[in-house]
C-alpha cells in the first residue's frame, strides 16, 4: 500500500464511508478507488487532490504518481576484457605503471542516474518496466518519478501512426494541451487522444481508427494524465 493510498483509506474510515459511496462523490468506479487505496493504481496529481479534498484531507501527502516502491537499479561497471600474459623484461615500478583505462563515457554519464519507470495498461496497473536514462534529474523534460508509459491497447490511433502494443512515453501535464497526443481518463478509462481546445471550457478528444471521429466534452469531464513525447513501435 502506498502513502496516498494509505491517507485515503484512512480518511474514508474515519468518516465512515465505503469505497462505493466515496467512488460515487469522485466520479469514478469503486474499484479505481479500491486500486488507488490498494496501491496497484497510479493516479494523477488532479485525481489525487480531488479524492482529498471530497474527504476533507487538509493537509495531503506527496499526491506524486506512487507505485509499489521500486528500487533504482544502478548499471553494473563494464568487464574488463581479458588481455593474454606476455613476458617482459623487467617490471616497471609502480609510479610508472600506465593509469587504468577510462570507463566508457557513456557508462560513467548513466551509472547511478538510472530510473525504473512503470508500463501502464488502459486500465491504470503497471505491467512492466523499462530503464531509462536521468539526465540532469530530468527524463526527457519531466519529473523522473512520474513519468510512465502508457501502452496502447487497440487500433483507435492508428490513423495517428499508433498501433496496439506500442509504448507511448507519457509526462506529467497540469492541463490539457492544445494539439498533444496525452494520456487522459475519460469514463473511467484510461486514453489516448490527440486533443484540440474549444472555446466555453471544452476539449475535442480525436482518435482515427478507420475514420477520423472527433467527440467535444467538458473540460471537467477529463482527467489529464499526461503529454505523450515519444513513441517506441514493436516489431
Amino acid at each position: 500500500m502506498s502513502r496516498l493510498g494509505d491517507t485515503i483509506r484512512g480518511a474514508r474510515l474515519k468518516k465512515a464511508m465505503t469505497p462505493k459511496a466515496l467512488a460515487k462523490k469522485c466520479g469514478v468506479s469503486e474499484s479505481f478507488i479500491v486500486e488507488v487505496e490498494s496501491g496497484r493504481r497510479i493516479v494523477s496529481d488532479d485525481q489525487a487532490q480531488r479524492i482529498l479534498k471530497v474527504l476533507g484531507v487538509d493537509n495531503p501527502v506527496s499526491t506524486e504518481l506512487e507505485v509499489a516502491s521500486e528500487p533504482e537499479v544502478k548499471l553494473r561497471p563494464a568487464p574488463r576484457p581479458y588481455v593474454l600474459p606476455v613476458d617482459r623484461p623487467e617490471k616497471k615500478p609502480a609510479s610508472e605503471e600506465p593509469a587504468a583505462a577510462p570507463t566508457d563515457a557513456w557508462l560513467d554519464a548513466l551509472g547511478g542516474v538510472v530510473k525504473r519507470v512503470p508500463i501502464m495498461g488502459m486500465d491504470g496497473v503497471v505491467v512492466d518496466h523499462r530503464l531509462l536514462p536521468v539526465i540532469g534529474g530530468k527524463i526527457e523534460g519531466g519529473n523522473p518519478e512520474k513519468v510512465l508509459y502508457y501502452r496502447c491497447p487497440d487500433d483507435s490511433m492508428r490513423g495517428f501512426r499508433i498501433h496496439p502494443g506500442d509504448l507511448l512515453l507519457t509526462i506529467p501535464a497540469p492541463s490539457a494541451m492544445d494539439d498533444a497526443i496525452m494520456v487522459l481518463e475519460y469514463k473511467g478509462k484510461r486514453l489516448v487522444r490527440k486533443v484540440r481546445k474549444q472555446e466555453g471550457g471544452k476539449l475535442m478528444l480525436q482518435h482515427y481508427d478507420r475514420e477520423f471521429v472527433g467527440e467535444v466534452v467538458s473540460v471537467r469531464d477529463v482527467l489529464i494524465i499526461g503529454r505523450c513525447v515519444r513513441l517506441e513501435a514493436t516489431l
